[in-house]
């Protein structure tokens, strides 16, 4: 088995993308780094990275490698974790994903609370809207904002929040009428998020009411991950959009846009938080999820009805005005 320390600094290495920038980070001198590096590739008997004057260039072993070196890096930080248990004092770091308007609305003043009470408590938070393997790549906590989620052997908690709209700017509808079908909708311009929500890389509405169900395929001019966006762009004409009324409720209210198709439902959305067994998890953890699940759900209800409260939110996370609108 290599050296706990040459799988550190092999990390590092690799996620400093030079030898230079891991010493600098690390405290340590290069040559330090360099020894190590070739101790563990004599050791293995393969090339992890390949070395120039310029550059350094991870192999493909190398790369393969050091995703299972992070993921011990990371069982090792969570063995100290159980130390910190006994404590009853929260410290290390939390790993926790999520998408990016809700990093934006929720995550940033919960977050930003909850460190302020645990000082010694460390957050890395990344923003993606993509299935992580939570698992492989050393993630604490995921929260996804679907429909409804993949079954798995993580615990999953879920909050219920509002249903999206489908909404397109007034002079939009002036222009290309308003639908009366779903079908209508296959001929309008649109915008959308970056991923598919549909298998074979089709985007699709799938809307319903009563006992009836119809499944609409569109081909957004735009795709964005940012939700301000595409309401930037639906305001100004560019296309039909889904957003959740907290995020277009006012533009609805004051007429700049329209709800198309109203006696039609889009499914229910739910925020999922997922994690691993509470059996392995640290304290921090443990706290920063009993701290989201009491704290999400009242927050989610004031985005929804607060009018004040929602507008404080926009004014801090939505880009700036441009193009007069």
């Amino acid at each position: 088995m290599n050296d706990l320390n040459n799988i550190f600094y092999f990390a590092k290495i690799v996620e400093h993308g030079s030898l230079s920038a891991a010493a600098d980070a690390l405290g340590v001198a290069k040559s330090v780094l360099s020894q190590h590096l070739t101790r563990m590739e004599s050791d293995l008997g393969v090339r992890l990275i390949q070395r120039t004057t310029r550059k350094l260039q991870i192999t493909d072993i190398g790369r393969r490698y050091y995703e299972r070196c992070r993921a011990v890096l990371v069982e090792v930080e969570r063995a100290s974790g159980v130390i910190d248990d006994v404590r009853e004092v929260p410290r290390g770091r939390v790993r926790v994903t999520c998408p990016l308007n809700f990093a934006q609305v929720f995550m940033a003043p919960l977050l930003a609370e909850f460190m302020a009470r645990h000082a010694e408590v460390e957050v890395v938070l990344k923003i993606s809207n993509d299935d992580i393997d939570m698992i492989a790549e050393g993630y604490d906590l995921a929260l996804r904002i679907v429909p409804c989620i993949k079954s798995s052997s993580l615990i999953v908690r879920s909050f219920t929040l509002s249903r999206h709209l489908l909404v397109a700017s007034r002079d939009f509808v002036q222009r290309h009428g308003r639908p009366r079908v779903p079908a209508d909708l296959r001929e309008l311009p649109s915008v959308g998020g970056a991923l598919p929500m549909a298998p074979g890389g089709r985007y699709q509405w799938s809307l319903s009411r009563a006992d009836e169900t119809q499944t609409i395929t569109y081909h957004p001019r735009l795709l964005s991950e940012d939700l301000f966006v595409l309401k930037e762009a639906a305001l100004s004409g560019v296309g039909v959009a889904e957003l959740p009324r907290s995020v277009c409720a006012d533009e609805l209210a004051d007429g700049q846009f329209v709800e198309l198709l109203p006696q039609w439902q889009l499914p229910e959305m739910n925020l999922y938080a997922v994690y691993p067994s509470r059996n392995g998890l640290t304290l921090a953890v443990r706290m920063l999820i009993d701290y989201l699940t009491a704290n999400l759900p009242p927050m989610v209800e004031s985005v929804a009805h607060d009018n004040s409260f929602r507008m404080s939110i926009v004014s801090q996370s939505a880009p700036a005005k441009k193009f007069g609108t």
